[in-house]
């Protein structure tokens, strides 16, 4: 009963026409229909993807049923905890005051990891080009947090480069 009262609240929510995320009003109306509403995009009216979309990971098919957003965050915070326990000596704190080898062992694998990701970064800003995308944003996004900002980018659409080049005509004609 309950889940088929949820299913007309739904429909009903659905069917109205999409808002803009930036119209406060229709927002909170909608938020007190449906609190967990902001998380489906199909309510809203679609917005073009800049670098505020690129950072969180938006439009990105889920890794094994993960949101792409938790696991950048995720892969980001944990780079930055191996970052500290193989390069920061603290005594007293127990992931700094590790022993030479291990602190080593975690040099290592940084540099190995981060050895690849510069390739992964250099082939990324080739791809963000070819996406009319930022590709410092990109180059720096995947030497960061490596395939999985590199399996964003590749997701998103290509420019054609015809249509990039009648708008650069239009442009010029005003």
């Amino acid at each position: 009963r309950k889940k088929e009262i949820q299913r007309r609240q739904d429909e009903m929510i659905r069917s109205k026409p999409k808002i803009r995320r930036d119209d406060k009003e229709a927002m909170s109306k909608l938020l007190k229909q449906n609190p967990y509403a902001d998380a489906d995009d199909s309510l809203f009216v679609e917005q073009s993807y800049g670098t505020v979309s690129a950072i969180l990971g938006e439009k990105t098919e889920p890794f094994l049923g993960i949101p792409a957003g938790f696991l950048q965050a995720g892969h980001l915070i944990g780079a930055m905890g191996i970052t500290l326990m193989a390069f920061v000596e603290y005594p007293g704190f127990p992931l700094t005051n590790l022993p030479s080898p291990l602190r080593g062992a975690l040099q290592g694998g940084l540099g190995a990891v981060y050895f690849i990701n510069i390739g992964l970064a250099v082939w990324a800003v080739f791809k963000a080009a070819e996406r009319d995308q930022s590709v410092f944003l990109w180059g720096a996004k995947t030497f960061a947090i490596g395939g999985l900002a590199l399996d964003q980018l590749t997701q998103l659409p290509k420019v054609d480069p015809n249509s990039k080049k009648k708008g650069k005509k239009r442009r010029g004609k005003r």
